[in-house]
């Protein structure tokens, strides 16, 4: 997931219009906007639940893409800050669907301890990306081509031969909290815009979003 946003990136390097935003005020409203999203999928996993088991997992699986890739297009394509939020939305509620039928697999007790571990995972690799901010500028390629790879595995040696492919879980979290350094990074170097603000929160609500699901199939596994 989240690949499709990568390569608008590059143009909102030189994306200079619009209020800029302090530093801290920048940072505030990236902060703003993840909250925003995780509280869209909290509503949905909330409410949603006992009447989502009952929907054919194709429709949802659809109506997911069809989300993502509306709200992807709507936040990255625009440069208007109410778009973008409203993409963002849509994109959130995508996920919320996903992530609510894909939650009902799970005990309380395993989804809070996935995501504990996922804010934590966070706060690191934001720190990591704070101090070493040309270190993880510099591994977007690699690390894009490790997802592609993984990707690969998974629908070659999963669906096609049906092999145990457990430690590629291991392998994307390790690859999506990278992308979480890259992308705070990457937030920093963009002009501090409002609409930058909320372009690089999606990026990094894919990441989290992304561990957040292989952490709870890891550990959903250890305990089965």
């Amino acid at each position: 997931m989240g690949e499709e946003a990568k390569k608008f990136k590059l143009e909102r390097l030189t994306h200079t219009d619009g209020i800029q935003l302090t530093e801290n005020t920048y940072n505030l409203t990236i902060g703003a906007v993840l909250v925003w999203g995780f509280l869209i999928d909290f509503i949905m996993a909330r409410f949603l639940t006992p009447y989502i088991v009952q929907v054919n997992y194709i429709v949802i699986l659809i109506a997911y893409f069809a989300c993502s890739m509306a709200g992807i297009a709507l936040v990255f394509k625009s440069r208007k800050p109410a778009v973008s939020l409203a993409g963002f939305t849509v994109l959130a509620a995508g996920m919320g669907l996903i992530l609510t039928f894909f939650l009902t697999a799970y005990t309380a007790s395993t989804i809070y301890s996935a995501f504990l571990m996922t804010g934590i995972v966070t706060v690191v690799m934001m720190l990591a990306g704070m101090f070493f901010p040309s270190f993880f500028m510099s591994i977007g390629r690699t690390l894009m081509m490790s997802l592609l790879a993984c990707i690969a595995v998974e629908l070659i040696g999963g669906l096609i031969f049906r092999l145990p492919l457990d430690f590629v879980d291991y392998i994307v979290v390790l690859i999506f909290a990278g992308y979480i350094g890259y992308d705070w990074a990457r937030a920093q170097a963009y002009p501090r815009t409002l609409d930058n603000a909320i372009d690089s929160a999606a990026d990094i609500y894919v990441d989290i979003i992304n561990i957040f699901i292989r952490i709870l199939s890891i550990m959903g596994k250890k305990k089965n």
